[in-house]
C-alpha cells in the first residue's frame, strides 16, 4: 500500500487562551494584531506597495483574520509561509535611516524622533540588552525634543544608531528550507521573552524553554505588544499588558506609546503602568466596534491591567539587566486611577533649565559664555504612591521611608529632595477625594495647626534676630522629624504627637473635631498615623508668606 502523504498547513491560527499561552505570549499576539492592522492602514492610504505585503489582498480583504480571541494567517500554500513571514517581519521590525528602531504596530502616528530614542533605550535595557542580539554604532548621536516653552530649551537625548537586531531574522526559525512551517519546537531565549533562561547548563534540553510556531510567532511580537522604558541608564521598566480582547487591544496599544519628554520619563515600573492607563483613559476611541462594545458593557470605563517588571543589574550578574521585581497593576479602577492622576498632576516630571558657563582662552583672552540647557527631574513621592495604589494600600503608606532612607541614585537622603515637592504634597492633602476617612485628613490638619503655632511662637521670640529665627525654624523641623520617624511603638508615637500638640497652644482642629482624630491614634492605626504626621511635616506651608521650593524649612505665619 502507498504511504499516505502528510498534508502540510497553509495557514496558522493562534488563539489568545490556547494551552501554553502565557502573559507574554498574549501580549505578543496583541502586538501581531496591531502590526497587521498597521499594514491594512498603510495599504489603504497608499503608503505600502503591493509587493511589500505579506500576501495579496483579495477583493480588498487581507490574507489574515483577526477577531477578539484569535489571529489566523493564510499563506495560500504551505510553501508560501516563508515569503509571508519574511515580508511580515520586514514590515514589523524595521530600522529608520537615522538608526532608530521602528515598530509600526506601536504607533497611530509617527512619534517625535527623541521619543523613539527613549523607546530604543528601553528596548536595549530589556529585550535587546545583549550585544550579540543587536548591532549598535560606537559613536553617540544626539537628538532633542521640541522646547517646552517659557524659554526652556528642548531636552537632549543620546542614542547609538542601530543597524540590525535579532527579531528581524526571527522568521527563519519558523520555517524550513522549503519555506514551510516547521513541525517541531523552537528554543525560546531571553531576547524574545525576557526572563526565559536555561535553568541548568548541564541539562540544556531538559531545562530550556521551547515553543511550537503557533506560540513562538507571538513571542517575537511581544517586542511590539509590550512597552519598555528606561528609568535611568541602568534600570528599565517593561510593561506587559494583560491582553484579554484583541479587538480592544488593537485600539488601546497606540495610546500606550509615549510621545513627549515628560511621558517618556518614568520613576518606577508601577508609575509607568499607571501612566499608561491614564493615557489610554484619555485617548479618543478610534474603532466604532470598540466604542459600541464599550457602550453596551456594564463597565464602560474599564482599562487593561498590566504586569510592570523592573530590570536592573544585580551583584551576581552585573553585566546584564535581570528581572528583579514584578508588580501587577489591576484593570482600570476609577477611584485608584483618579488618585494617581491627582498625584501625577501635583507631582509631575519636571523639565529643569540651568545655565552652564563655558570659557575659552587664557588671561586677558579668556572669554566666558553662557548657555541654557535642560534636563529631566522627577518626583520621589509619586512612585511610592503608584506602588501603594497597585498593591491596594493607602497611598501614603511607607512615607517614613522617604524620611529615613538614602536615595541610591544620588547617595543622599530622600528627605533632602522632599522640599522640592512641598507644594505638590500640600495640594494633594487639600483634596478631599484623596482620603478614605475624615480622620486621616483631620490628623494632617491638626499637625499643620500645631506647627503653625510653634513657628509663630518662634517668630515672636526672635523678631529682632532673623538669623536666630531661621536656625530655630530648622531646629524645630528636625526635632519633630526625628521624634516621629524615630517612633517604634504606638506609645512612643502618641507621646511625640501629644508633645507637639501641648507645646503649640490652642489647636482649632482638635477643639472642634477631636472625636474624628482619636481613632487614628489607636494601636492598630498608629503606623498610618505616623506616616500622616511626617507627611504633614513635609507638606506644611505658611498661610501668608510665600516659600521657595528650595527652602527645606517652611516660612512661618505672620500671626
Amino acid at each position: 500500500m502507498a504511504k499516505a502523504t502528510k498534508r502540510l498547513p497553509d495557514s496558522l491560527t493562534m488563539r489568545l487562551f490556547a494551552p501554553g499561552m502565557s502573559l507574554m505570549h498574549r501580549a505578543g499576539l496583541g502586538g501581531l494584531a496591531c502590526t497587521l492592522k498597521a499594514i491594512e492602514r498603510q495599504y489603504a492610504a497608499g503608503l505600502l506597495r503591493p509587493e511589500k505585503l505579506p500576501g495579496p489582498f483579495v477583493d480588498g480583504r487581507p490574507p489574515w483574520e483577526i477577531d477578539d480571541q484569535s489571529v489566523t494567517l493564510r499563506f495560500g500554500e504551505s510553501e508560501g509561509a516563508g515569503t509571508f513571514l519574511r515580508k511580515l517581519f520586514e514590515f514589523a521590525f524595521d530600522i529608520r535611516d537615522d538608526g532608530l528602531i521602528w515598530l509600526p504596530g506601536q504607533y497611530q502616528s509617527e512619534p517625535p524622533t527623541a521619543a523613539l530614542a527613549d523607546l530604543q533605550a528601553g528596548l536595549t535595557l530589556t529585550f535587546l540588552q545583549h550585544g550579540l542580539v543587536r548591532a549598535l554604532a560606537k559613536e553617540v548621536t544626539t537628538v532633542g525634543y521640541d522646547p517646552e516653552g517659557d524659554g526652556v530649551p528642548g531636552v537632549m537625548v543620546e542614542y547609538k544608531k542601530c543597524s540590525a537586531f535579532k527579531h528581524q531574522k526571527g522568521w527563519e526559525q519558523l520555517v524550513d528550507k522549503k519555506g514551510r512551517l516547521v513541525s517541531g519546537t523552537i528554543r525560546v531565549d531571553g531576547p524574545v521573552s525576557p526572563g526565559a533562561v536555561v535553568r541548568h547548563v548541564a541539562y540544556n534540553s531538559s531545562t530550556g524553554a521551547e515553543d511550537p510556531p503557533e506560540r513562538m510567532l507571538p513571542l517575537y511580537f511581544a517586542l511590539v505588544g509590550c512597552l519598555a522604558l528606561p528609568v535611568n541608564r541602568g534600570v528599565a521598566a517593561l510593561l506587559v499588558p494583560d491582553v484579554t480582547d484583541l479587538t480592544e487591544f488593537v485600539d488601546d496599544r497606540p495610546a500606550m506609546t509615549p510621545t513627549s519628554a515628560s511621558d517618556c520619563q518614568i520613576a518606577s515600573a508601577a508609575d509607568a503602568a499607571f501612566r499608561v492607563q491614564v493615557r489610554i483613559r484619555h485617548a479618543p476611541r478610534r474603532s466604532a466596534e470598540v466604542e459600541a462594545r464599550a457602550r453596551s458593557s456594564m463597565d464602560a470605563t474599564s482599562l487593561p491591567g498590566c504586569y510592570a517588571m523592573t530590570f536592573t543589574p544585580t551583584p551576581w550578574a552585573s553585566q546584564q539587566k535581570s528581572r528583579v521585581a514584578t508588580i501587577h497593576v489591576p484593570p482600570g479602577d476609577d477611584r485608584r486611577l483618579d488618585r494617581f492622576e491627582r498625584a501625577a498632576l501635583h507631582l509631575p516630571p519636571r523639565i529643569v533649565a540651568r545655565v552652564v558657563k563655558e570659557s575659552t582662552g587664557r588671561g586677558k583672552q579668556k572669554i566666558v559664555t553662557e548657555r541654557r540647557e535642560s534636563f529631566r527631574a522627577d518626583s520621589i513621592v509619586r512612585p511610592m504612591i503608584a506602588e501603594n495604589l497597585a498593591l491596594g494600600r493607602k497611598w501614603y503608606t511607607g512615607f517614613i521611608k522617604l524620611m529615613t532612607r538614602i536615595n541610591p541614585a544620588t547617595d543622599s537622603p530622600f528627605r533632602d529632595q522632599l522640599s522640592f515637592e512641598r507644594g505638590g504634597l500640600h495640594a494633594m492633602i487639600s483634596d478631599q477625594s484623596m482620603w478614605d476617612t475624615t480622620g486621616e485628613q483631620l490628623l494632617v490638619q491638626a499637625v499643620h495647626e500645631a506647627l503653625r503655632g510653634r513657628y509663630a511662637q518662634i517668630a515672636d521670640e526672635n523678631k529682632k534676630n532673623p538669623v536666630a529665627m531661621k536656625n530655630r525654624f530648622s531646629g524645630e523641623y528636625d526635632r519633630w522629624r526625628l521624634a516621629f520617624a524615630g517612633s517604634k511603638t504606638p506609645d512612643h508615637f502618641r507621646k511625640a504627637l501629644c508633645d507637639l500638640f501641648s507645646r503649640a497652644g490652642r489647636n482649632a482642629v482638635l477643639q472642634k473635631q477631636w472625636q474624628e482624630v482619636i481613632p487614628m491614634l489607636r494601636s492598630e492605626n498608629w503606623q498610618h498615623a505616623r506616616d500622616l504626621a511626617l507627611l504633614a511635616l513635609c507638606s506644611y506651608q505658611g498661610r501668608e508668606q510665600p516659600r521657595s521650593d528650595s527652602d527645606p524649612v517652611p516660612a512661618p505665619d505672620s500671626e
